[in-house]
């Protein structure tokens, strides 16, 4: 909120922005305009090379890694027409973690099943770590033949890639796909990581405010994984 008003403050009269972490951000703006951009069309396109997504492919089940990420989780399981599940976690919120190894979670439930299928988890953001890695191996004790994992903001904090690359030798996990709204360079190394490019959505949208041309079929992009889909 104290962000919002210094930049209003400072004459800002519209924000662009990829995947805000609540939507109650926006309420704390008075009068800039808030364009909350996702990456869901170019995360579909690097997914669709990794699995089959058409309804005679392969048995990919959309995972939620918890109730905060329901809804968008519900948007991936929407466009491409496959089963939603959920994961719940019971922490103990007396613990403070520090890196990707130690965790809070005490424990984790499924809400749906994972059995023999590819299991998808998108989330907005990824510090340590500690909690996607907890979800990917408890997948892949579920029956998960493929853990897959989308995360607009990929920090990649403390140690959490080494963690990671130790991860994926052990098979916990088959692919993340990250955008470059976050910066790296060891990361992008790594054989499990994939980047996908979100310059032109933000290019699109900034042109299109400088002409005044509308937004509405970038910020709803549903036709468009559709046609993807389809065409998949």
């Amino acid at each position: 909120s104290l962000l919002g008003h210094i930049y209003e403050n400072m004459g800002v009269s519209r924000i662009i922005t990829l995947d805000i972490h609540s939507r109650e951000i926006e309420n704390t703006f008075a009068k800039a305009h808030i364009e909350n951009l996702h990456a869901s069309y170019q995360i579909i396109r690097e997914l669709s090379k990794l699995v089959n997504l058409s309804p005679e492919g392969d048995d990919l089940v959309v995972v939620s890694p918890d109730t905060g990420a329901v809804d968008r989780n519900k948007f991936y399981a929407t466009g491409l027409k496959k089963p939603l599940a959920m994961l719940y976690k019971e922490r103990d919120y007396s613990v403070i973690t520090q890196n990707a190894r130690d965790t809070n979670i005490k424990a984790v439930k499924l809400l749906g099943d994972v059995q023999g299928k590819v299991a998808f988890l998108a989330d907005d953001m990824l510090g340590t770590g500690g909690t996607l890695l907890k979800a990917m191996e408890f997948l892949k004790e579920q029956g998960a033949t493929k853990v897959i994992a989308a995360i607009s903001l990929p920090f990649f904090t403390g140690n959490a890639i080494s963690q990671f690359n130790q991860a994926y030798e052990k098979g916990l996990f088959y692919r993340v796909i990250g955008t470059n709204a976050v910066f790296h360079k060891e990361l992008l190394e790594c054989e499990w990581y994939i980047n996908t490019n979100v310059s032109g959505l933000f290019a699109n949208v900034i042109a299109r405010v400088h002409h005044n041309q509308s937004l509405s079929d970038l910020l709803d992009n549903r036709s468009i994984i559709e046609k993807l889909v389809k065409k998949d």
